[in-house]
């Protein structure tokens, strides 16, 4: 980034003077002021749930589904074991 000339840093400093010094505009009789209204929200705590008892069907389920996916993994690890052996015998490192 190239910098700055000293004419830019001239012009740079007069429009930070002119945002720093007060308006000399004052509002005229002329012009209508709104008032605004304000909306204030208040917090509501949600009403809390209550845990529900598990049924020994459900608990099943879930040990059955915690099976199916070890042996899903069990079998993933062998197959990238088995591709990375036969990788190895064929290009021989």
């Amino acid at each position: 980034m190239p910098k700055k000339t000293k004419k830019q840093k001239i012009l740079a400093q007069q429009r930070r003077h002119l945002q720093l010094t007060p308006s000399s505009i004052s509002p005229s009789a002329d012009v209508e002021q709104t008032n605004v209204s304000s909306v204030t929200f208040q917090y509501q705590p949600s009403q809390v749930l209550e845990k529900t008892i598990e049924n020994p069907k459900d608990r099943e389920d879930l040990t059955v589904i915690r099976k199916d996916l070890t042996k899903t993994l069990i079998l993933a690890a062998i197959a990238i074991a088995v591709e990375l052996v036969v990788h190895e015998v064929l290009h021989g490192t």
